[in-house]
């Protein structure tokens, strides 16, 4: 049984990886913001800003591994750069545990502003001196479902997609799975991309989505006249697909029957 530290513990992923790590009767400390977070019995909590780096040096204290799951898209990318460069300082300054990230597919070229700090933070790891292991995956599930509702309106019963976009996406059970057994079989540098099961257009994931949830809205795909922007961009390109590394087992169409 090893001691493994969580961040981004209280996410989809990273409550997961929480999950399958005390199945495999590993100790597990979580590391996070939240005074009271939610979280299974038994789970040490310990609190902090990883933007500031508060409360990393007793997180990381005795720690055998670590999963780093904290990410938060926003200005800057603070949580992840900065959270990142502190992550790295208080793991070397505390026996150097093996570091697991988790990364995401295709962001070698893409412009995209959050692929480029996700490949900087790549970088920092690789440079760092810890014992390592990267693994890139493709948009989860949950991503491509948010950005459909996130396009529903039901006032006008329609529901805006941008158009020229596919996605490979995979199930957070898969992606904490083989995370977890990275913690367990040790550091391995930058391992194999995994991604879903299947390659679909977002037109395509909408219908399977209307079609579970019994919905009707008319679907507006927009072109990137319409729905502009890097964000866009980045869901039009298919650098983000891996379709030779499709490992993921859990469709979208299953993913989503889950959630009803």
């Amino acid at each position: 049984m090893s001691t493994i530290l969580v961040t981004g513990a209280t996410g989809h992923l990273g409550s997961e990886v929480v999950r399958q790590l005390l199945d495999r009767r590993h100790s597990v400390r979580v590391y996070t913001r939240q005074s009271h977070p939610s979280v299974p019995a038994g789970v040490q909590v310990y609190q902090g800003d990883i933007r500031e780096g508060s409360g990393l040096d007793e997180a990381t204290k005795g720690v055998d591994a670590i999963i780093h799951c904290a990410t938060l898209f926003e200005p800057g990318f603070t949580t992840d750069l900065e959270g990142s460069r502190h992550l790295i300082d208080a793991a070397k300054a505390n026996g150097s545990p093996h570091l697991v990230y988790i990364s995401i597919a295709g962001i070698d070229h893409s412009p995209f502003s959050l692929f480029q700090a996700k490949l900087a933070i790549e970088h920092m790891i690789e440079q760092s001196g810890l014992p390592w292991s990267i693994l890139r995956a493709t948009q989860f599930h949950y991503f491509v479902l948010s950005l459909i509702t996130a396009g529903e309106d039901e006032k006008t019963s329609t529901i805006t997609i941008p158009a020229g976009s596919r996605f490979q996406s995979i199930d957070i059970s898969e992606v904490a799975q083989t995370l977890v057994t990275l913690v367990e079989q040790g550091a391995a540098g930058r391992v194999p991309d995994i991604g879903g099961p299947e390659v679909l257009t977002l037109e395509e994931m909408t219908q399977i989505y209307q079609g579970i949830f019994h919905k009707h809205n008319a679907v507006r795909s927009e072109t990137a006249e319409v729905l502009s922007g890097e964000y866009y961009d980045a869901c039009r390109s298919d650098d983000k697909l891996v379709p030779d590394r499709a490992i993921g087992r859990i469709t979208w169409e299953s993913f989503l029957q889950q959630q009803t």
